[in-house]
């Protein structure tokens, strides 16, 4: 009985420690990093968009009206072409939005 003891003791202190490492040693090298996901802006529907901090339904849909006539977007900055959005808007959408791929489309007039 007295080994049962002492062998719980011991598991118990080892489940504590290993806890306790987990916890208190922060990242790991083998842990993958976190990297944040950014949304395309040639290639996301209005659902996506939407997603987007200060991009309602009628923002999503002007955005995707003006990638429909104008071509797709090459660099955040084109998103001043959009009608209702302003620098400010644009600077809150940089960390969140790619135009890494354009997609080729055919641009209507």
């Amino acid at each position: 009985m007295r080994l049962l003891v002492v062998w719980a003791f011991l598991v118990a202190g080892l489940a504590v420690r290993a806890f306790a490492d987990g916890l208190l040693s922060g990242r790991r090298a083998d842990d993958p990093a976190i990297v944040p996901a950014t949304i395309d802006l040639n290639r996301e529907g209005p659902e996506g968009l939407q997603a987007l901090p200060g991009i309602g339904a009628v923002r999503a849909e002007a955005i995707i009206l003006d990638r429909v006539r104008r071509g797709p977007f090459h660099a955040i900055e084109d998103l001043d072409r959009v009608d209702g959005l302003g620098p400010a808007t644009i600077e809150a959408l940089r960390p969140f939005v790619s135009t890494d791929r354009p997609v080729p489309t055919r641009v209507v007039r």
